[in-house]
Order: C-alpha cells, then sequence, then structure tokens
C-alpha cells in the first residue's frame, strides 16, 4: 500500500514551488522509508536504550538489594520504553510481515505510548530543576535532546502497525501498574534533591502524563492511517 500525496495534502504541510510534493510525503520516502536511515536509528536506539540501563544501574542494585526483586522491572522507566521501541523498529526492518499482527500491536503500542510519556516526562523534571535554581550540566542537556528524540520518533512510526484498543489498554494499564509502583513502592526515578519536596506533584504529573500520551498516540494513529510505502 502507498503513500497518496493528495491525502498527505491535507495535512497543509507542502513545498512552496518546486515540484509541489507535500512535505511529509517527501520525509517518508527519503527518510522514514529509507532503509539506510532505518538501520542507522535502529543502531542509534539499541546505543540509547544500553546507556539509559547503565545509567539506572545504580538504582536497578539498590532495588535488588533492598526490595522484592520483581520490582526491579520497573525500574528503569525510559531505557525499557526505548526498548520497546527499537523492538518496533527491528520488526519494521527485519520482520515486516508481522506488522499487521495482533502482538506486534502490543509491542508498538507500548513502545509509542511509553516512549512519549517519559520523553515527555524527562524533559519536565529537567525543565523543574532549571525553574527553581540549579543548573543543568551537560548529560542533562544531553537527556533533555535524547527523550525528545524518543518522544518524536515513537510517533512518527506508530503507523506501520496495526494498533487497536485493546494494544493501547494494555500499554496504559501497564503504565498505571507503573506508576503506582513508581510512587508507593518508592521505585520511581531517583530525582535531584530540590525535586523532593514537589514529589506529589509529580506523581500526578506521571498519572496525566500516562492518560494524555496514550491520547496522543491515539490521535496519531487515526491520522496516520495512510498506508505506508516498501522500505527502500
Amino acid at each position: 500500500m502507498t503513500i497518496r500525496p493528495d491525502r498527505i495534502r491535507r495535512s497543509g504541510l507542502s513545498f512552496k514551488g518546486g515540484t509541489g510534493l507535500p512535505l511529509l510525503y517527501w520525509l517518508n520516502r527519503v527518510f522514514l522509508q529509507n532503509r539506510a536511515f532505518l538501520l542507522a536509528l535502529f543502531a542509534v536506539n539499541v546505543l540509547g536504550t544500553v546507556y539509559g540501563y547503565v545509567w539506572y544501574w545504580q538504582q536497578i542494585v539498590y532495588t535488588v538489594d533492598r526490595m522484592p526483586a520483581w520490582l526491579v522491572l520497573f525500574v528503569p522507566d525510559s531505557p525499557t520504553a526505548s526498548l520497546w521501541f527499537t523492538v518496533s523498529l527491528g520488526l519494521i526492518l527485519f520482520a515486516p510481515k508481522t506488522l499487521h499482527s495482533f502482538g506486534a500491536g502490543f509491542i508498538a503500542a507500548l513502545g509509542a505510548v511509553s516512549s512519549v510519556k517519559y520523553g515527555v516526562w524527562a524533559v519536565a523534571m529537567n525543565a523543574a530543576v532549571a525553574y527553581q535554581g540549579e543548573p543543568l550540566v551537560w548529560e542533562e542537556w544531553m537527556l533533555i535532546g535524547s527523550h525528545l528524540g524518543m518522544a518524536v520518533e515513537a510517533l512518527l512510526f506508530i503507523g506501520y502497525f496495526r494498533v487497536r484498543a485493546a494494544h493501547l489498554l494494555f500499554a496504559l494499564l501497564l503504565l498505571f501498574l507503573n506508576d503506582w509502583l513508581d510512587y508507593h513502592a518508592y521505585i520511581y526515578p531517583w530525582l535531584r534533591d530540590i525535586l523532593l519536596d514537589d514529589l506529589g506533584a509529580i506523581e500526578l504529573f506521571t498519572w496525566t502524563m500516562t492518560v494524555v500520551s496514550t491520547a496522543i498516540v491515539a490521535l496519531v494513529i487515526r491520522w496516520s492511517k495512510i498506508g505506508h510505502p516498501p522500505i527502500r
């Protein structure tokens, strides 16, 4: 199934002059449908996921040593979101016949919703630190950029998959469970000390982001049902 330029043109994003080819169609053909680009993006996400687990390593060890071991599954929020999205990219690249399967929908939905949620969440936490007067170090600026990228790429690729309401409900409920464990089993991501007196507001923001992220992904899925041409 191919992307029809006339359907993308409805978005209003098109070139002025030149070929007249809609911008979104051009982006799909040159980047999102380009195998070399997707392989590079896949490699970047693999490395980013590994880096994320390294970033959480001290908290992972702390959790295993002092809490029920199964809780460690819910500790590394952003790396696990990145992992699910990376698996989704892997399906696009290496198992394209599975993209419309029911099982792939769970992976895609969880990867998209959690990537949007934790991408925005991490940016908001760093912004809150800066707002309260503490300077951000270079790693935190790097995290802001990488987490924004997480959110954007998840929305760009969710249209490859056949995601149903059941898949989104699964992602919503699993992230609700993660939220409850974060703030009631006290495994939320370690924060700067300056944010600890705002923990109640952060918890509310986290729960809200779960709902908002699910809604955003649902809207993008509905908007993106225009088909995708084969990867070049």
